[in-house]
């Protein structure tokens, strides 16, 4: 099934035709995200719009959480004195360096409900920072992105992970543009 990487309880997989029976038994919190992986999911890998990671629980076959990327950007809406990039403001770069960086977009993130608490997500992010830092080297890459739905849970725990904000306050968004420099 395309395995990736692992270890000896998981494995993180690709997506494809041979993971159609075990879809509909992901159960996250979020029916938006459980009907996209069941739905969506290879419909955009045929469109090359986005690629699904799995991680697969190795006893059950069974889908522990997933991770949908993409490319994207980061988009400050104007130069921020407390942005930094590379360790640098970006008011120390010259004047016409951009506002908008290359990225890799998290565009889908979910844990099924029996997993929840176990790392699995965090696990998939560290490996979807990977990806990242591989690419770069191949095209430009400099963030991995995502765009946290607007509750404070969600946005803490890219946090936890190292994200940050340009967003002050961020209470009544509907998301917030979270990123990780890579």
């Amino acid at each position: 099934m395309g395995t990736t990487e692992g270890n000896e309880h998981f494995y993180i997989a690709i997506l494809s035709e041979g993971h159609r029976i075990k879809l509909p038994e992901f159960t996250s919190k979020n029916n938006e995200l459980n009907e996209f992986l069941v739905k969506d999911a290879l419909e955009y890998q045929k469109l090359h719009l986005g690629i699904t990671y799995l991680l697969v629980d190795k006893t059950n076959e069974g889908i522990l959480s997933y991770i949908t990327l993409s490319m994207g950007a980061l988009k400050l809406p104007e130069k921020k004195a407390e942005f930094l990039f590379m360790g640098k403001r970006l008011q120390e770069y010259p004047k016409d360096f951009p506002n908008q960086f290359p990225a890799l977009l998290v565009g889908k993130l979910a844990t099924d409900e029996t997993a929840e608490g176990k790392g699995c997500a965090s696990i998939l992010l560290k490996y979807a920072a990977s990806i990242g830092l591989q690419e770069r080297e191949r095209v430009g890459c400099a963030f991995l992105v995502a765009h946290a739905k607007g509750k404070d849970e969600v946005v803490n725990w890219y946090k936890k992970r190292g994200f940050k904000t340009y967003i002050l306050n961020t209470a009544g968004r509907e998301t917030v543009p979270m990123y990780f420099e890579l």
